[in-house]
């Protein structure tokens, strides 16, 4: 057993680099000011609340929006709301849904033509509806999405304070979406809402935003990016953003499930984000935090295994004890950080695979990135040439 000056040296540098690891990781960091989530407990608040109206996109998920549709509708709100469902012309299953509930007082429809040639059809439809709207205050979402409480809108709307001009609330992928798919959106919303909480607003991974519709109209809605057929929601975010105006809701009540999503459009929404991602504004910081934080797990990783095999060889067994306990400790910490995110946000992953889908990281970025680089650029725009 040898106890020299090397394997303190080389005990210091892989304890140091466990800690480091650890608090260099997105699950580490709150997502949310205390004052965000002090949402109001007495009924009579909602007196104060404002009248809402609530944009729903729909895109050939006729089916989706018949089973979201009724839990939008049945919200308890009592300051009062209106639905916004904008659809295709000619979508004649969509036509059909909405004359199924056309019963509905707070049903409104509109529609986009079927052909656009300068802008995509979300944003168009995003406008289309925004525009419709008779409330200052928009909250917008996918018909893929559905409210998790009937007070969704109250927990969103419970946000808005006094100079607030935009509120980014929590979604994600139904459980039945493969446990990935919901790993990766999950931690990616660490980053954004985090961002959103005590910064300026970046960009989201779904929908469930609201904000306000004169500043939208008077702002020129999605000028400066109309070119770009995905984003709908993260340019609203990324233009109207301001430090110290958003707020950041992770009430429970609050949060939206998107249907679960296939291989392929898993795989299409990835590569989207990626071009999305290199139009955004204050793109940096986040960037350079994500490089970070793989950096120093997979230091961390490489350096207690180098060490421990280093120690072993050289029967310096103390060292060999210090690397086990900073490898087992690096990965029980990172399971557990990754499960009080999971208890705050109501999401469900099996411990044992979240070391696996943190080593997977740069292998899915890695992919993620050559997809977009051999993927036709004329797909990602409306200017196509």
């Amino acid at each position: 057993m040898i106890i020299d000056n090397l394997s303190i040296i080389f005990g210091c540098i892989i304890v140091l680099l466990t800690a480091i690891s650890i608090v260099a990781n997105p699950f580490a960091r709150s997502i949310s000011r205390k004052e965000d989530n002090n949402v109001a407990k007495d009924g009579n608040i909602c007196e104060t609340l404002p009248k809402i109206s609530v944009v729903v996109l729909s895109h050939n998920n006729a089916e989706a929006l018949d089973k979201h549709l009724p839990l939008i509708l049945t919200q308890d709100y009592a300051p009062g709301y209106e639905v916004i469902v904008v659809g295709e012309k000619g979508d004649t299953n969509v036509e059909g849904v909405l004359n199924k509930y056309a019963h509905n007082s707070l049903l409104y429809a509109t529609f986009i033509p079927q052909q656009s040639l300068f802008m995509s059809k979300p944003k168009l439809s995003a406008a289309l509806g925004i525009k419709a709207a008779r409330n200052e205050w928009i909250v917008m979402l996918d018909a893929t999405c559905k409210p998790m409480s009937d007070e969704w809108l109250k927990s969103v709307a419970n946000s808005i304070k006094s100079g607030t001009n935009l509120v980014v609330g929590y979604s994600n992928y139904a459980d039945e979406a493969k446990a990935y798919y919901r790993f990766i959106r999950l931690r990616e919303s660490c980053y954004y809402l985090h961002t959103a909480s005590y910064s300026t607003a970046y960009r989201s991974t779904g929908s469930n935003i609201a904000f306000k519709r004169t500043e939208f109209i008077q702002r020129d809605g999605y000028r400066g990016n109309l070119q770009h057929v995905y984003g709908e929601y993260d340019f609203i975010i990324n233009k109207f953003a301001r430090q110290g105006a958003t707020s950041v809701v992770t009430h429970p009540d609050s949060f939206l499930r998107e249907d679960s999503p296939t291989k392929k459009n898993w795989s299409e929404r990835c590569i989207a984000n990626s071009h999305v991602g290199y139009h955004l504004e204050r793109s940096t910081s986040t960037r350079l935090a994500y490089v970070i934080d793989v950096v120093f797990m997979y230091l961390c990783y490489m350096a207690n295994i180098a060490t421990g095999a280093f120690a072993y060889m050289t029967s310096r067994y103390p060292l060999l004890a210090i690397g086990v306990v900073c490898l087992l400790a690096a990965i029980g910490m990172r399971i557990w950080l990754v499960k009080v995110k999971c208890r705050q946000l109501n999401e469900h992953l099996s411990s044992w695979k979240i070391p696996f889908f943190e080593l997977s990281l740069v292998w899915f970025d890695l992919i993620t990135l050559l997809k977009y680089a051999k993927a036709d650029k004329h797909d990602f725009t409306t200017h196509k040439i």
